[in-house]
């Protein structure tokens, strides 16, 4: 029933009350506006519209931490062992450095949304991992498709007191296009990321509309799929360009009115079909049996989410969908592009900040990451199903293998992920 995604959102929102929160621009339970309006060009569905930042802006009030927590890249994926810890520096006198000062976590985005929540969890775990009198403040600078911020932290003085999450397109743009001025991956420092993990994906349909794969293609269907813009749905934009029936409607302001969309039956399939979305959000969609699970993207629903939604046999890969044809230098491609995409929120220092500074950071950052408070304040905050460690190694190897790859497969990554339309510096 409806009452059900009224009480999830007003609990979420009583969270996220605690963050400062009023929007961001990843936020799932934003209200949904009536209807879309097409989005004409790659570089605005990705951008936000923000006027360049003056010096007096860059310097605003920062948003202050709470002070109490009460509260995508191989369809099989291997688990990962605990990661090592990285010990402090010998000899590093963290009271002597940090005591007394102030760290600024900088954000490229409003308050509310997951890069806003997850920089204010960090800035509370880590208060527990630097000397007592040091203080962590979270300063929000939206703007640019979050470049704003990211350019904050860029420009910040090489002492550790700045440091940052990165969104996963500026790392696309850098490792395919290479043209942000200061985001030298060789030369910044990476700490890693603490939502580094190959979440269950799954497509379904309106029961309305079909209820196979098979029936889309007998009855020569087109499935409409509703979108932020090019480069969102990167598994879909591959599927249509290889004979997939599907048609893209851009436009829409998020995961919440997309969904509010599929509801509505302005749209056919939703990718919002698991657990903490629809099952979250829409349980209605579940009670009626309305969603058809029709492939997995990266890693699949478990039996039990699709018991739930009526199916009892394992879900295809989009991949072994009948009626589509690419060669393999597209497909790796798309996988390329879906590792990048992993990559998200992950917090980096500027270049040239003193070895024994990083090091003590890193070995703060890998307990912080660790620390099971700052895990259950993931999970009271809806987001543990995005929990899971990535270190800068984990990083690496994904920066390396986009270097290494052909520039062909280059190219396709570039074009699913929609980076080079983004203006840059």
């Amino acid at each position: 029933m409806k009452i059900h995604r009224f009480l999830a959102l007003g609990a979420i929102a009583v969270i996220l009350a605690l963050f400062a929160a009023c929007g961001g621009d990843d936020d799932p339970t934003a209200t949904p506006r009536p209807a879309a309006t097409p989005t004409p060009t790659p570089a605005e569905a990705m951008m936000e519209e923000e006027p360049t930042p003056t010096a007096e802006a860059m310097m605003e009030e920062p948003t202050p931490t709470a002070e109490a927590m009460t509260e995508q890249p191989t369809p099989t994926p291997v688990p990962r062992p605990t990661p090592t810890l990285v010990p402090p520096p010998p000899g590093f006198d963290a009271e002597e450095y940090f005591g007394g000062k102030t760290i600024r976590i900088i954000t490229g985005t409003s308050p509310g949304g997951g890069y806003d929540t997850f920089s204010r969890l960090v800035a509370q775990a880590a208060e527990r991992q630097f000397p007592d009198s040091t203080r962590f403040i979270v300063q929000n600078l939206p703007g640019a498709g979050q470049l704003r911020g990211l350019r904050a932290v860029l420009d910040s003085k090489p002492d550790g007191l700045t440091v940052g999450p990165v969104h996963s397109r500026w790392f696309a743009r850098q490792m395919l296009v290479g043209d942000v001025d200061g985001f030298d991956l060789d030369r910044i420092y990476i700490l890693g990321s603490p939502t580094f993990t190959i979440a269950e994906s799954g497509f379904c349909l309106d029961k309305d509309f079909a209820s196979s794969w098979q029936e889309v293609l007998d009855r020569d269907l087109t499935i409409r799929v509703g979108s932020v813009g090019p480069g969102n749905e990167p598994q879909i934009e591959f599927m249509i360009e290889n004979g997939g029936p599907f048609k893209l409607i851009y436009g829409y302001g998020g995961s919440s009115e997309i969904m509010a969309a599929f509801d509505r039956g302005e749209v056919d399939g939703t990718g919002r079909c698991g657990p903490g979305t629809a099952g979250r959000l829409y349980p209605e969609w579940i009670e009626q049996g309305r969603l058809v699970p029709i492939f997995y993207n990266k890693k699949p629903y478990n039996d039990e989410w699709l018991a739930n939604l009526g199916r009892n046999e394992p879900l295809p890969s989009f991949r072994d969908l009948p009626g589509l044809t690419f060669d393999p230098a597209q497909a790796e491609g798309l996988e390329l592009n879906l590792l990048v995409v992993e990559i998200s929120r992950v917090f980096v220092m500027p270049e040239e900040v003193p070895a024994d500074v990083t090091q003590y950071w890193q070995s703060a950052f890998d307990r912080l990451v660790a620390d099971p408070q700052f895990i259950e304040a993931i999970k009271i905050a809806g987001y543990e199903d995005s929990y899971g460690y990535g270190t800068s190694d984990d990083i690496w190897e994904i920066i390396n293998r986009v270097r290494n790859a052909s520039q062909a497969t280059r190219d396709v990554a570039l074009g699913l992920s929609g980076v080079g339309d983004l203006t840059v510096n």
